[in-house]
C-alpha cells in the first residue's frame, strides 16, 4: 500500500495519502478542498540486513573477517549453549521471572 505526497496548487499545503491498490486517489485537498492537487515524489524505504551488509564487503575484507572468525574460539555460539544447564537438570530453578 503506497503512501502518496500530494500537493495543492490553490493553498500550497503539503498532505500524504495512502492509496490502496484499486481505490481512487484523492481529489481535494485536505486543509481547503480545492480540487486542484498534484502528487509529487516522495521517499521511499529500503530493508537493509546484516546479510546485505557482508554481501557488500571487499571479498578480500570478508576473507579476512571470516578467517579472524575462526580462529576466535569464543565467536562461536555453540560453545556458549553447550556450556548452558538444562533447565529440567537444574536442582533448584528458583522463581519464574515475570517479565
Amino acid at each position: 500500500m503506497p503512501l502518496f505526497t500530494y500537493r495543492c496548487d490553490a493553498c500550497g499545503a503539503t498532505f500524504e495519502a495512502l492509496v490502496r491498490s484499486g481505490k481512487a486517489e484523492p481529489a481535494a485537498c485536505q486543509v481547503c478542498q480545492a480540487a486542484s492537487i498534484k502528487r509529487q515524489l516522495s521517499t521511499f524505504a529500503m530493508t537493509h540486513t546484516d546479510l546485505d551488509s557482508l554481501r557488500s564487503l571487499d571479498p578480500m575484507y570478508k576473507r579476512m573477517v571470516e578467517d579472524q572468525m575462526a580462529r576466535t574460539p569464543e565467536a562461536e555460539p555453540m560453545r556458549h549453549l553447550n556450556k548452558l544447564t538444562p533447565f529440567s537438570a537444574a536442582q533448584d530453578p528458583g522463581p519464574p521471572i515475570d517479565f
